[in-house]
């Protein structure tokens, strides 16, 4: 039944409009501009066109089956659009409106007849109070959005709003390869158990992250994540752990939040990663989805000013990364780098190298040689913006070390000119997890680690 959401073969949107300023029309645009190539048919009893597609005043209009049903009318009228999708055999519907159990007693009565009749019927709803789907495959979202970038990235908001302004920056920056973006909003009926076991044994999806305010049913949770997270990491934000976050979670979503207490508990259960905010979920997702798993915590650290060396040194030791000596002979294919009075230790100081032989032959050797040595599980690699630098930026020289040797690697870009850190971030970005803060860095390179041990001491890679 979850197919239907995602690879439905007809589309019918209850709200569709010729305003291309309504959210019924850009729902419609949206799903035009994507890859899906099935029928859409806008519902609309004043339109006898939108968007050069035929409208129907009604479903029962409609000839033939309709797999998945939009409604994005108010509340009000979508118990009748329910019981009109009910008569239709629809079997899958997303209810994008506003105005439900988030808004009150008056707005519970609503969904709770909507409830009622998706029960009778046999009928999965997503919602309400949500912004959809975003993907390649198909975008039901009332946020304007095209050129979805394909890849291997789920992520599943309870907030809309929320959902849909990721997907905005995800599309516009193209800093992730998404999948899928998911909104289930209020969580009539479909919720993130659904979803993570829908991903989960989806061969599309790499990671998945989650963003919620409450678990509808724990013990299920933690029985499905238990299966899904040795098989690809599950990433999760969770909103209302505080009295305040609490109560803003019931104004948001009608949610009562989870306990803290049994969130991280589950968390603990589970092997789930905590992500603490929006953008570790969104940093975390780009690191596991572009890197490959280590099996150690063995960090090497490669930059050009010695005291940021020693910063990211304790941030790693803080965050349980080791810096490990080098082997005999890793130490020897840097020598040549070093003056005699500075023998290669880790952190390696490029400072003297790139003196010596310019950025791009320094890093050659100063990321190759350690990333080579048997101790060595991944490598932090801190990039100025300076000129001096752009020559190995442009010649992609750390992409090239990263793949020769399967190891992750990771950038912060810290100093420098904006201009020249943009271009970092913009030449670097699409194949490496690029970061402006070293603790951001860190903190996702110390999350892959732990979970790439884990999951090699259980022996599934």
């Amino acid at each position: 039944m979850m197919e239907l959401f995602f690879k439905p073969k007809s589309v019918a949107v209850i709200g569709a409009s010729k305003n291309p300023k309504k959210d019924g029309n850009i729902i419609v645009n949206n799903i035009i501009n994507s890859d899906f190539r099935g029928e859409i048919y806008p519902v609309n009893p004043a339109a006898d066109e939108v968007l050069g597609k035929k409208a129907y005043a009604s479903l029962d209009d409609i000839p033939g089956e309709v797999d998945l049903v939009v409604i994005i009318i108010p509340a009000q009228m979508c118990v009748q659009a329910m019981e009109d999708c009910a008569r239709k055999g629809v079997k899958a519907v997303i209810i994008e409106s506003m105005g439900f159990t988030e808004t009150g007693a008056a707005g519970k009565k609503i969904q709770d007849r909507i409830e009622a009749i998706a029960s009778k019927a046999g009928i999965r709803v997503m919602g309400p109070n949500c912004t959809g789907i975003v993907s390649r495959d198909i975008a039901t979202t009332f946020f304007p959005i095209k050129d979805v970038p394909r890849g291997n990235v789920v992520m599943i908001g309870q907030s809309g709003l929320l959902a849909a302004g990721m997907a905005s920056d995800i599309v516009v920056n193209q800093s992730l390869d998404i999948h899928k973006i998911c909104s289930i909003g209020n969580k009539c009926d479909v919720n993130e158990n659904d979803l993570l076991e829908y991903f989960g044994n989806d061969e599309q999806t790499k990671v998945i992250a989650m963003y919620l305010e409450s678990i509808a049913d724990g013990g299920n949770f933690v029985k499905i994540a238990r299966k899904v997270t040795p098989k690809k990491p599950v990433i999760l934000l969770n909103g209302g752990r505080s009295e305040a976050g609490a109560m803003a979670a019931m104004s948001h979503t009608g949610s009562i939040a989870s306990n803290a207490r049994i969130v991280d508990a589950a968390i603990r259960q589970t092997g789930c990663i905590r992500a603490d905010d929006f953008t570790e979920l969104k940093d975390f997702a780009k690191v596991f989805s572009t890197q490959p798993l280590p099996s150690g915590n063995g960090v090497a650290v490669v930059t050009a000013a010695g005291s940021v060396g020693v910063v990211v040194s304790d941030l790693c030791a803080e965050h349980g990364l080791a810096l490990p000596r080098f082997g005999a002979q890793t130490i020897d294919a840097l020598k040549g780098l070093f003056p005699d009075f500075m023998p290669p230790s880790n952190p390696v100081d490029l400072w003297f190298a790139i003196e010596k032989l310019g950025m791009t032959r320094a890093l050659e050797a100063a990321l190759g040689a350690p990333l080579r040595d048997p101790a060595v599980d991944a490598a932090i690699v801190l990039l100025a913006g300076f000129e001096y630098t752009m020559n190995a930026v442009e010649e992609k020289v750390v992409q090239r070390i990263a793949k020769e040797c399967g190891k992750p690697v990771i950038i912060c870009t810290l100093v420098g000119y904006n201009r020249l850190r943009n271009r970092i971030v913009e030449e670097l970005g699409r194949d490496l997890p690029v970061f402006t803060s070293l603790i951001s860095g860190v903190k996702a390179l110390s999350k892959l680690c732990e979970y790439g041990i884990r999951r090699h001491r259980f022996g599934d890679r």
